[in-house]
């Protein structure tokens, strides 16, 4: 068995610890130090993303539309391949991918504000 064969998955897992260990340290000092200064942790929530599932959702939808017209788009598209096509390239995936989930989020974005203007609170 080659050094490397061991060297990469050891090497990845020991980045991720210290990734993980180094952001759960640093909050535990930040809120340590809030409460020693006499204020409230609580304060240090994250924003909530309003609809979260939904955008969840939609760009997931975005994910499979894009991978659907990338393979219409790779099909249909004449390339400089050999044959006259796209060969192995995986740009048309990528583009329409990044397209469809971009409008994906576009669309969370606009329900979001819709929803927050016609609310009460």
């Amino acid at each position: 068995m080659e050094p490397q064969e061991v060297l990469v998955p050891l090497a990845m897992f020991a980045m991720i610890f210290g990734i993980v260990y180094v952001t759960v340290t640093s909050r535990h000092r930040q809120r340590m130090a809030m409460i020693e200064k006499g204020m409230d942790p609580g304060l240090l929530k994250e924003r909530e993303v309003p609809f979260r599932t939904l955008r969840n959702g939609l760009v997931l939808v975005g994910v499979g539309v894009g991978l659907f017209l990338g393979y219409l788009l790779d099909s249909r598209m004449q390339g400089y391949g050999v044959n006259g096509d796209m060969g192995d390239t995986p740009l048309p995936y990528f583009m329409m991918v990044m397209l469809c989930c971009g409008i994906a989020l576009i669309a969370h974005h606009f329900i979001a504000k819709q929803h927050k203007g016609s609310s009460p609170d």
